[in-house]
């Protein structure tokens, strides 16, 4: 079955300018997390355009960066922003192109810390793909290496309006450019398939400039509803074990939030 991402990732400084806020939501939590670990080689698999690496090689510590993302554009924009940084910094970042279903990269079986940020994982849509995305993974950790996942814990409300009202279009958030040149509005409708465990989103991006001119474009974006034990046994039967589950980004424990990030753990 064919899935939508669509231009969602391809217009990247609107992604950067959609997600800004989330970075005061759940950067400091990676940071964190590098500083309880103190990783010597960390990989971030859907690095997108640095929103998060960019914010860890601030953390203490000379540990090298890997980046691996599907879309080009992205890391184009991840390698502009890195260029913006002292040369040593810059010298401690690896950035690949590639699927995290299949990749093989040259420091293979050396990470230490493995992340999937902020709902990445949601696309992977087919069982095949989640089992190869976590066993090349598993591939790619020292032994006693960490791979933490984040994802959204899903919500049944929402869920349920998703499936019962799909032509109901919600009003997402009102954005200002940086330049203040226009001002965004996004909207989104929601299509829920129960079978499947995907939600299928529509969001429409309208542009107000100051010049007076607007833009509109749709954009569709198909993402895997992970329950929180069919997460859990994804990382069991692919190899690892379980060390930890945190609720939310303040380390509250699992089922006191929104979210559901598991710390794996290859075995020694």
């Amino acid at each position: 079955m064919p899935y939508e991402m669509g231009e969602y990732y391809e217009r990247v400084s609107d992604y950067d300018l959609e997600y800004q806020s989330q970075s005061e939501q759940d950067v400091p939590f990676w940071q964190e997390l590098m500083v309880r670990y103190t990783p010597q080689h960390v990989l971030e698999l859907a690095c997108g355009s640095g929103r998060i690496g960019l914010e860890l090689l601030k953390v203490p510590g000379a540990f090298r960066l890997d980046g691996l993302d599907l879309e080009p554009g992205m890391l184009k924009a991840y390698q502009r922003k890195l260029g913006e940084l002292p040369e040593a910094t810059q010298q401690r970042v690896s950035l690949h192109q590639g699927d995290m279903c299949d990749y093989d990269l040259p420091a293979r079986g050396t990470y230490d810390l493995i992340i999937l940020p902020f709902n990445s994982i949601s696309h992977l849509y087919e069982i095949e793909q989640q089992f190869a995305a976590f066993s090349k993974t598993l591939e790619h950790l020292a032994p006693g290496g960490r791979f933490v996942v984040d994802v959204f814990l899903p919500d049944i409300d929402y869920l349920s309006d998703a499936l019962n009202r799909p032509s109901t279009v919600y009003l997402e958030d009102e954005l200002e450019s940086p330049d203040g040149d226009f001002t965004m509005m996004l909207y989104t409708t929601r299509k829920y398939d129960a079978f499947e465990q995907v939600q299928h989103l529509t969001w429409t991006h309208e542009k107000f400039f100051e010049t007076g001119e607007n833009e509109r474009y749709l954009t569709r974006l198909d993402m895997h509803v992970f329950f929180p034990r069919e997460l859990q046994l994804l990382f069991l039967a692919t190899g690892f074990s379980i060390e930890s589950i945190y609720g939310g980004y303040d380390w509250k424990p699992f089922g006191k939030g929104t979210r559901q990030i598991v710390v794996g753990r290859k075995r020694r």
